[in-house]
């Protein structure tokens, strides 16, 4: 393959990536994209940044459940040390199995509360927007507040538990 084709494919693979949907949380591109007046921009970019500042909390709990998480499987499967040899004693293991599983479920009742906040923006914004500006918001990509892949439930675990005898047979 000669250095020409190599550019090709190069500026091929960077008009795909480049061409993606414009999040709303981009500002400046979410405000070219609907054709924003200045009276619109002033009402809705102060409620952009706060969506935006929204998902950054968001991340960082998330970053810091994970890594909660991490220890909570290294807790799990560390049954070789005793309290004698540095390990935790099972009271102390509980505690700290407990703290986790807490911490878990805060964070996801937290999460229910971003999602509602976030809705009751996206709200606000599209009162204020036209007709033809809220099919290109709709065209928009939304801001996610994704459940760490640790804690999603599993979809092939109904298949763990099918019956050893092949159907048909009495």
């Amino acid at each position: 393959m000669n250095i020409g084709q190599k550019i090709w494919i190069l500026l091929f693979i960077f008009l795909i990536i480049g061409c993606g949907n414009v999040r709303l949380t981009q500002i400046d591109k979410s405000s070219d994209v609907l054709h924003l007046s200045d009276q619109q921009k002033e009402i809705i970019h102060p409620k952009l940044k706060l969506i935006q500042d929204v998902i950054d909390d968001y991340d960082f709990e998330k970053r810091q459940i994970e890594s909660d998480l991490r220890e909570y499987r290294v807790m799990t499967q560390d049954r070789q040390l005793y309290r004698y040899d540095g390990g935790l004693s099972t009271a102390q293991r509980q505690r700290r199995l407990t703290n986790v599983r807490l911490k878990v479920r805060k964070f996801l009742t937290h999460r229910n509360v971003l999602l509602k906040e976030i809705g009751k923006l996206l709200k606000e914004i599209t009162i204020e927007l036209s007709e033809d500006q809220r099919i290109e918001f709709n065209k928009l990509r939304m801001p996610e507040l994704d459940i760490p892949r640790s804690l999603r439930r599993d979809p092939t675990a109904d298949f763990r538990y099918i019956p050893s005898n092949p159907l048909g047979i009495k």
